[in-house]
């Protein structure tokens, strides 16, 4: 005789990105354990991975994990594991100067209680993915996926070039009002040779761009524990919630 199988809520929240409507279940032993290997690992590309293959797991429809941009992963494994585990975490804030103690660093951490299905992705109103570079061209970008958006292990490989290769992968269109060159349609040199003639003032506004992504923030009120004084922070990125 068969075992008896048990029942598993289903919810619903909305995609930052699209405010597409995503139905997705809690995660069970079988993704806990991915999960815990992943972190037993230490390994930021098996945790990565690891995060993917849950969502995938999880997540009801025809929705594409790897071409999801990072805060919609980050967002999506949030609303995960306030389901699976708990909307409630208890994180300790890190001790920053402050007037009241003389401009030295508060000597105690202070907890704070977080719930999870009030923290939100944030959204600039001024981002736009389309920049205008001059009067006539303009690129047309893509958001940095999870493994696009992590950094380099490699030591050769210095900030800068890495977010210029960030930058090029994002890259889904370059356009005048006359053409558009899509990506595929022109090759690695081509890309490398045209952000290599951009100034300083239109490379800035490529910066801006992702300096205006979209984020998973939230921000907390709190008494500090050391010397009483009222504080407010902001805790942004996956990591911050369950450092």
């Amino acid at each position: 005789m068969a075992l008896p199988k048990l029942n598993v809520p289903v919810y619903e929240t909305i995609l930052p990105s699209t405010e597409q409507v995503i139905k997705y279940r809690p995660f069970l032993v079988r993704e806990e354990k991915i999960l815990l290997t992943a972190m037993e690992s230490e390994d930021e590309t098996v945790m990565t991975d690891s995060i993917k293959q849950i969502l995938g797991n999880c997540i009801q429809g025809n929705l594409n994990i790897n071409e999801l941009p990072t805060f919609d992963i980050e967002y999506l494994f949030l609303r995960l594991r306030a389901k699976s585990i708990g909307e409630k975490i208890t994180l300790g804030l890190k001790p920053f100067p402050c007037g009241q103690n003389e401009g030295n660093l508060c000597k105690f951490s202070t907890e704070v209680e977080i719930n999870l299905e009030e923290v939100r992705v944030v959204k600039n109103k001024n981002h736009t993915s389309k920049i205008m570079i001059d009067d006539k061209i303009g690129i047309k970008f893509r958001y940095p996926e999870l493994l696009t958006n992590k950094k380099s292990n490699t030591k050769e490989q210095s900030d800068v070039n890495l977010g210029l290769e960030i930058i090029k992968k994002c890259v889904d269109m370059i356009f005048t009002p006359e053409e558009t060159h899509e990506k595929g349609s022109f090759t690695e040199k081509d890309l490398d040779d045209f952000i290599d003639s951009l100034n300083s003032a239109q490379f800035q506004k490529i910066n801006e761009f992702f300096n205006t992504i979209p984020k998973l923030s939230h921000t907390v009120e709190y008494t500090c524990k050391t010397c009483g004084e009222e504080k407010k922070t902001t805790i942004e990125g996956l990591n911050s919630f369950f450092g």
